[in-house]
């Protein structure tokens, strides 16, 4: 089935979108270079993203679709549990440095004034639900408190994006670049912990 025109144009617009950010950050995403990038008029922009600032918000939010459906099939592929944990670290950081730009533009503000959408606030909470998910079904906790395993969630993804988010910075400053740090440390701490936390 194909799309509707509308539809056609309005992921034309968003690919165009990414495509910017990626190959020159939010400086160079402008409605008129989107809209001639994507072959329309400027009212194409202002019809499905009213502006700028909608621009903005779709391109984190599908930021957030791509990096969740690879952290599920990474966390799917390395077979749940802890496995399938360290396998969602690698992923996110294989995701973070092959799209940086977009990596950066979901995590940092990316233009000055830029409020996001409460539509983008709740898909960026999204992720770190399904995150969240998946650490209690390591944890074989779901019924429990979930305080744990929500506790155990904040950690290892702060320890996550901050490893990941360094590394970028090393690149970006041209820095001298060490190997990713050992993220399946950081979770077997956490389970640990959060698994006598459990069992208590």
């Amino acid at each position: 089935m194909t799309e509707s025109p509308l539809a056609d144009l309005r992921s034309r617009l968003l690919d165009s979108a990414i495509a910017i950010v990626e190959a020159q950050g939010t400086a160079g995403l402008t409605v008129r270079a989107v809209a001639k990038a994507a072959g329309c008029s400027t009212m194409g922009v202002y019809t499905h993203f009213s502006g700028k600032s909608g621009l903005i918000d779709a391109v984190v939010e599908a930021g957030f679709d791509s990096l969740d459906a690879a952290l599920d099939r990474a966390f799917e592929d390395g077979g749940g549990g802890r496995d399938g944990l360290i396998a969602t670290g690698l992923a996110y950081r294989t995701w973070a440095l092959e799209h940086a730009p977009q990596f950066h533009t979901m995590f940092v503000p990316a233009v000055a004034g830029h409020q996001p959408s409460d539509t983008t606030r709740d898909r960026t909470w999204d992720s770190f639900f399904a995150h969240r998910a998946r650490v209690a079904a390591a944890l074989d906790s779901a019924d429990a408190d979930p305080t744990a395993w929500h506790e155990a969630a904040a950690r290892m993804w702060a320890t996550l994006h901050g490893h990941v988010s360094l590394e970028l910075l090393r690149r970006t400053h041209a820095m001298s670049d060490e190997p990713f740090s050992d993220y399946a440390a950081a979770v077997d701490v956490a389970l640990a912990v959060d698994a006598r936390g459990v069992a208590n």
